[in-house]
């Protein structure tokens, strides 16, 4: 008898389809149980658009017709009403003399330092420390930034790290000649000068830029092609100016503004505006006034209490307005849905099992919605006020709770919540009546938002209700409240094939 491996051949090509059906099974399986969650965190995002304008301030032009002016006020100092901020000198010669007396003024207070520093060297015997002790000075004045003594403690340190070889430079000797050269050339200079002062308090500055006369009521009558022209216009600067003052404490930011972004802009609200590499940080600006539009652009003005003496050098500037910030939990809008909550008579309401994809008409609208919840049957309770007595009868029938979700977007948001209140229609199998859930539960919190999230507790999903913050186009920010709300560290749910309320993820 001839021997044959057909049945062996048969049995592993058996074995072989089972292996495939099995893995085929296993890997659908897994695909269709993929899940993908985004851990919520507490985050800011905001409305904001650029701006193209120019700073205004209050000032006043300091001149004088003098050809010989010495400016002694330094950029962005404080100055009383009186007090001289510039010396004019009779002649070259006087100009000169001064010029010497700077430089005189200086070195003798850099011998001192010195001097100062090496005697400590000398009483302490100990270098080293006085070096540590002379950097630690310095630092001191860096970090409190008290510019007036950063010179003194430079020399200090200097004349401990590099001491003259014969000494001179640092002798009393030589501070003496210097206090001599300086003494005698203020007496013969004590009739070259005469100082300019100023009439009213405020801020110098050496900076004439040719806009001092635009002020806030100026800047009111300009439309956004008038702005422009200003910004762009070339400016005339006196030869008389030597600097000028600024007298208000607050200042002014005129800008060309979007129409669409100048929607969201009233008189009296406060924004922020950032102005990038020139201050560090956003700054707090009130909305004074808001333009006529004149081809989809308006002029506003900004009236803003801090940051002048950073922004004293700045006219035509670009900005950033921030006219609106929200602070919630950011989640993606995949994870965002829109729920609805009905009753539903028990025979109706047994016929929907949670993950059921059906379609609910809402106002004439349809809308592609899965089965989250399906509660027990349970007995109609006593109606609102309003509802016909007759209607009040123990023997009404059961039903129902059933609450359906579908994703979030911006095109269906907000739904028609005039439509929630008469009768919806699911259709799917046979078409059901469902009464909306807030009509029939006087208890019931009234979310107008009536949004939710699921998180990935343990292995199951759990749903959350939610109010919508803000929107943007992959994103957005949430807040939820109560002893189940959403928390910062929750996964959120973005991507599952049949999701529902409670459904276990293996």
């Amino acid at each position: 008898m001839k021997k044959t491996d057909t049945l062996i051949r048969i049995t592993s090509l058996l074995v072989f389809i089972a292996m495939v059906a099995y893995l085929s099974v296993y890997i659908a399986s897994r695909s269709m149980n993929t899940v993908q969650t985004a851990l919520t965190v507490t985050a800011t995002m905001s409305d904001s658009a650029p701006l193209t304008g120019l700073v205004i301030r209050d000032e006043l032009v300091i001149r004088s017709a003098e050809p010989y002016i010495d400016v002694t006020a330094e950029d962005g100092a404080k100055v009383a009403a009186g007090e001289t901020v510039a010396v004019s000198y009779s002649s070259e010669e006087a100009l000169e003399r001064a010029s010497r007396l700077h430089v005189l003024r200086q070195e003798i207070e850099d011998v001192q330092a010195s001097l100062a520093s090496v005697g400590s060297v000398q009483v302490t015997g100990d270098r080293e420390q006085s070096i540590y002790s002379a950097i630690e000075s310095l630092s001191s004045c860096l970090r409190g930034v008290d510019l007036s003594e950063l010179d003194n403690r430079s020399s200090a340190l200097a004349g401990i790290l590099f001491p003259a070889d014969d000494g001179t430079a640092a002798s009393g000797e030589y501070l003496d000649e210097l206090q001599s050269e300086y003494d005698e050339l203020r007496k013969t200079s004590a009739g070259d000068t005469e100082d300019i002062t100023v009439g009213e308090s405020g801020t110098f500055s050496t900076l004439v830029d040719g806009y001092e006369g635009v002020d806030e009521d100026y800047a009111m009558d300009l439309t956004p092609s008038a702005l422009r022209d200003l910004i762009a216009a070339e400016r005339v600067v006196d030869d008389s100016s030597i600097g000028k003052l600024i007298t208000s404490f607050d200042w002014y930011y005129a800008a060309i503004v979007p129409w669409e972004d100048g929607q969201h802009l009233l008189e009296g609200d406060m924004v922020k505006l950032s102005f990038g590499r020139y201050y560090s940080g956003s700054l707090d600006a009130q909305i004074e006034y808001v333009g006529r539009a004149e081809h989809d652009e308006q002029v506003v003005i900004f009236r803003i209490e801090r940051g002048q003496a950073d922004m004293l050098a700045v006219r035509a500037v670009s900005a950033e307005l921030v006219y609106r910030e929200f602070t919630g939990l950011r989640v993606p809008l995949r994870g965002l849905y829109r729920y609805y909550a009905g009753y539903m008579s028990d025979e109706d309401g047994q016929t929907l099992t949670a993950g059921d994809t059906v379609t609910l008409s809402m106002g004439g609208t349809d809308y592609e919605v899965f089965v989250s919840e399906v509660s027990a049957a349970d007995k109609y309770g006593d109606l609102p006020q309003g509802v016909e007595p007759d209607s009040r009868e123990d023997t009404r029938p059961a039903r129902r709770l059933v609450i359906f979700c579908w994703p979030w977007s911006a095109e269906s948001d907000p739904i028609d919540t005039s439509a929630l209140a008469g009768q919806v229609t699911v259709f799917g199998r046979e078409p059901m009546s469902v009464w909306n859930y807030y009509d029939y539960d006087p208890e019931a919190p009234e979310e107008q938002d009536r949004l939710c999230v699921f998180t990935m507790t343990g292995l199951q999903a759990e749903r959350k209700l939610v109010s919508l913050v803000f929107a943007g186009e992959e994103y957005c920010l949430l807040s939820s409240e109560g002893n189940d709300a959403l928390r910062e560290g929750n996964d959120v749910i973005v991507q599952a094939h049949g999701l529902y309320n409670g459904r276990v993820f293996s």
